[in-house]
C-alpha cells in the first residue's frame, strides 16, 4: 500500500463500525421502501387494468346477451348476426388491446424497477465490503468509501430524477373503436328487430 492510500485510512473503532452499520441500516430501510413502492405500482396497474377490462367486456356482453334473449322477435336474421358479430368482435378487440397496454406498461415498470434495484444493490455491496474490511483489517479508507458512495448516489439521483420516471404508455385510440363497435353493433342488433 502506498503512502497516499495510508493517509486515507482511519482506525475502525467500534463507534465508527457502528456508525457504518447504522448508515447501512438506514440505506437498506430506504431501499426496502423504494422497492415496495414499485411493487405497489405494479399491483395497482394490474388491478386497474383487470377491473377496467372486466367492466367493458361485461357491458358489451350484456348488450350482446340482450340480443340472444329476444332471438324469437328477430325480423332480419342478417342484421342480427351482423350486430352480434360486431359486438363479439369488440369483446375480442377489447381483450387484445387491454392485454397489449397492460403488457407494455408492466414491462416498463418492471424494467425501471430492475434498473433502480441494480443501483441499490451496488450501494448495498459498498456498505458490505467496507464494513467487512473494517471489522477484519481494523481500518477504513474514508476517501475511497465516500467517493464510491458519491458515485452510486449520483446514479440513484439519475434513476429517480423526474426525467427518468416510468413512462406509462398510452393508447388514446383504444376506447374510440371500442365505443364505435358497441354503438354500431348495438344499433345493428336493434335494427334486426324492426
Amino acid at each position: 500500500m502506498d503512502n497516499k492510500n495510508k493517509t486515507n485510512l482511519i482506525e475502525a473503532t467500534d463507534e465508527r463500525v457502528a456508525l457504518l452499520q447504522q448508515m447501512s441500516h438506514e440505506f437498506h430501510m430506504l431501499y426496502g421502501e423504494a422497492m415496495k413502492e414499485y411493487a405497489d405500482k405494479e399491483l395497482k396497474l394490474i388491478d386497474d387494468v383487470l377491473n377496467f377490462g372486466y367492466k367493458i367486456i361485461q357491458t358489451v356482453g350484456i348488450v350482446a346477451g340482450f340480443g340472444f334473449t329476444a332471438i324469437g322477435y328477430v325480423k332480419n336474421i342478417y342484421l342480427f348476426v351482423s350486430g352480434e358479430a360486431i359486438l363479439l368482435l369488440s369483446i375480442v378487440y377489447g381483450v387484445y388491446k387491454i392485454k397489449k397496454i397492460y403488457s407494455e406498461n408492466l414491462s416498463s415498470i418492471q424494467s425501471s424497477s430492475d434498473q433502480k434495484s441494480n443501483v441499490f444493490n451496488e450501494k448495498s455491496l459498498i456498505f458490505q465490503e467496507v464494513i467487512l474490511k473494517a471489522v477484519k483489517e481494523k481500518v477504513i479508507d474514508m476517501v475511497d468509501f465516500q467517493a464510491r458512495l458519491d458515485a452510486v448516489d449520483q446514479k440513484l439521483f439519475k434513476e429517480f430524477s423526474p426525467d427518468e420516471e416510468v413512462k406509462i404508455k398510452k393508447n388514446e385510440d383504444f376506447l374510440t373503436p371500442l365505443i364505435i363497435f358497441l354503438v354500431v353493433g348495438g344499433a345493428t342488433l336493434l335494427l334486426s328487430f324492426i
